[in-house]
């Protein structure tokens, strides 16, 4: 089955979450080499369907001021990323 380039995306963003390590858009956006707002779309839909968390951080918390997101992946996640993997052979 041939994946859009938003799935092919979805898919790099798991990939690099499934390190279970936690990071904000900006890295994350570094990380899979596509644009911070794109990568913020796609993130938002898998947060809408449980494969990542996106926890925000407002601006009274934040050390710096500045509001921040965490973004993480779940269980359902992790077992997704398996699966397309598998799938693609990445």
């Amino acid at each position: 089955m041939e994946l859009n380039i938003n799935d092919e995306l979805k898919a790099r963003v798991l990939k690099q979450l499934s390190d279970g390590k936690v990071y904000s858009f900006y890295l994350l956006s570094k990380a899979v080499e596509a644009n911070n707002t794109t990568v913020k779309k796609n993130c938002n839909f898998l947060h809408l369907i449980g494969l990542i968390e996106v926890d925000k951080i407002s601006a009274e918390e934040s050390a710096s001021g500045i509001p921040s997101y965490r973004i993480r992946i779940t269980e359902k996640g992790l077992e997704a990323t398996k699966n397309i993997l598998k799938a693609k052979n990445y």
